[in-house]
């Protein structure tokens, strides 16, 4: 039977961390025995898979730059999901997009209501404005009955001056 070794008594052979053979071992997705706790239990093979791993580290090389040879690697085991689970996530998906696009017509309809309410407002604020005008126009056109027959005339030139720029103010 070949001898194996536990994750501290690879590491102390190392000089690294028992949790950064773990990594390693994750990493790589190195093809390690375990025992019945689970821990990892390391061949002679393993050990020099790692030694070259740390060679390469400390020749200054990235985690994701190291090469070690294809075999020793074991293949992730795919993820099993149940026949329905894609067709009932996808549900899932469709009703949150359906309820946010709810919310987004919701959310446009009240800034809608909102700018033709405060369009009212000021269209309201606008006729008041115009009918103030209106009476003290009309304050003044009787104020020109009450005056001499030569300031009325002053007058009436005033009052044209004043209606061009009436009608000039609500034609922009």
């Amino acid at each position: 039977m070949e001898m194996v070794f536990k994750t501290k008594t690879v590491s102390e052979e190392l000089g690294v961390n028992p949790t950064t053979i773990q990594r390693w071992v994750k990493h790589f997705n190195l093809a390690c025995q375990k025992n019945d706790h689970g821990h990892y239990l390391f061949s002679e093979q393993d050990i020099e898979d790692l030694r070259e791993i740390k060679k390469q580290l400390d020749a200054g090389l990235l985690m994701g730059d190291i090469q070690i040879a294809a075999a020793k690697i074991k293949a992730p085991e795919p993820k099993a999901q149940p026949a329905g689970a894609f067709d009932e996530r996808f549900d899932q998906l469709m009703a949150q997009i359906e309820n946010l696009e709810k919310k987004l017509e919701e959310k446009a309809d009240d800034v809608l209501s909102y700018q033709v309410l405060q369009h009212a407002t000021e269209m309201d604020d606008m006729m008041k404005r115009l009918v103030k005008i209106e009476e003290k126009i009309e304050d003044i056109e009787v104020k020109l009955l009450k005056m001499p027959d030569g300031a009325q005339e002053e007058a009436a030139g005033l009052k044209k001056q004043r209606r061009n720029w009436l009608v000039g103010l609500f034609t922009l």
